[in-house]
């Protein structure tokens, strides 16, 4: 079981790269994405490389986006804590929809409010310690996204996700690297490196520090459409 490696400039270069490994071998074990500017985020991407507004049976891509980061409300409301509240406001209501039960949350629900522990949030931790410890290239500091008292096992289904690393680098950049159990490289994995950038850039704007690259570990990714439905896609 060979890994295979892939780098692109933006989110949709290391998509398409990542595609194209899947396409050739079906499946690909231990995929390696390297994104050098993961913060780029152009919003012709939601039209054109979203499978449901492309007509295919699958995802929205703006959804997908924001179950990492909701950047559309982010543009909305500048206070943090106040962007934490109406988030979990809008999380916790949408989640007592009948189609909604059932299902395990989103990612960034996790980062602010981790299961079973409803003051842990990690994501303003992480800011915290990136805006006050001392200058310390090559510290890490980390996300959990799953936990076993809550996730039982399963073949397929969320959270894929299951760790998150934010590696602080000489000049103040910061890598985010992350972890994937499962891939979809079809519904998930391109609004998965937007949602992360757009992540990335928020904990960079608010400690002060400068975005550097994405880096992702998927372990198992695969096509969740059909070949051609996926070709048209990236193309």
């Amino acid at each position: 079981m060979t890994a295979r490696n892939v780098a692109g400039t933006t989110p949709l270069d290391g998509w398409r790269q990542g595609v194209q490994a899947v396409l050739t071998e079906t499946e690909v074990f231990n995929l390696f994405t390297t994104i050098e500017q993961p913060i780029f985020f152009d919003l012709n991407w939601l039209q054109a490389h979203s499978p449901r507004r492309r007509g295919f049976v699958g995802d929205d891509l703006r959804e997908v986006i924001k179950t990492i980061f909701p950047y559309d409300l982010a543009q909305r409301i500048a206070d943090r804590p106040e962007l934490y509240r109406e988030y979990l406001r809008r999380h916790d209501r949408a989640m007592r929809f009948v189609r909604n039960r059932g299902t395990w949350g989103t990612y960034f629900e996790r980062l602010v409010r981790f299961p079973d522990h409803p003051d842990t949030n990690q994501l303003e931790t992480v800011i915290s310690k990136l805006s006050t410890w001392p200058k310390r290239s090559g510290t890490s500091l980390v996300f959990h996204l799953s936990t076993p008292a809550r996730d039982t096992p399963r073949t397929r289904g969320g959270p894929c996700w299951q760790f998150g690393e934010i590696v602080w680098h000489p000049g103040d950049r910061l890598d985010l690297v992350v972890v994937y159990r499962n891939h979809d490289f079809f519904n998930k994995a391109l609004g998965n490196f937007i949602g992360l950038g757009q992540l990335l850039n928020f904990i960079c704007a608010a400690s002060g520090k400068t975005p550097g690259r994405l880096l992702c570990h998927s372990v198992h990714a695969y096509n969740g459409g059909k070949v051609e439905a996926l070709r048209a896609l990236a193309a």
